[in-house]
């Protein structure tokens, strides 16, 4: 290894990462024109559960991580017109979100942690700084 390399234990461990408890991935969103089509895909091909969940969504699960079937129509009432079918978003289960808007802060997030409308699963949402949009709940998703 050179000495341009580095590795993970390289990196410098931040104090807030020392205090917390890591937070964990519990979510992925799907943006859709036909939501029956992914949730029989899904359903069909991986054996996924459907579950219940608030808003528009479909959701399923694999016991494990959830998966938001979307439909894009009322989304881009919401969000606006830019909004594509696909992967949209991804969510994590995190113990204080107090902790984490201020490392989103330091680590320069390309926008605040916001609060999410009452009719989301989320109760907050970042975009890291490369504008990933990131649901964050203290309550976790349907699984």
């Amino acid at each position: 290894m050179n000495g341009s390399t580095r590795n993970r234990t390289d990196t410098q461990v931040r104090p807030y990462q020392k205090e917390k408890p890591m937070a964990r991935i519990r979510h992925l969103a799907i943006l859709t024109e036909d939501v029956e089509k992914l949730v029989k895909f899904y359903t069909t091909a991986f054996g996924l559960k459907i579950v219940h969940g608030v808003g528009t969504a479909t959701y399923l699960s694999d016991g494990h991580i959830n998966l938001a079937i979307i439909p894009i129509g009322p989304e881009r009432e919401i969000e606006g017109p830019q909004l594509q079918v696909g992967i949209n978003h991804f969510g994590f289960e995190v113990d204080d979100v107090a902790a984490v808007r201020e490392a989103c802060k330091e680590l320069n997030a390309s926008s605040n942690v916001d609060q999410r409308p009452p009719n989301r699963e989320a109760e907050y949402r970042v975009h890291d700084p490369d504008g990933n949009p990131i649901d964050l709940s203290k309550h976790s998703w349907p699984v």
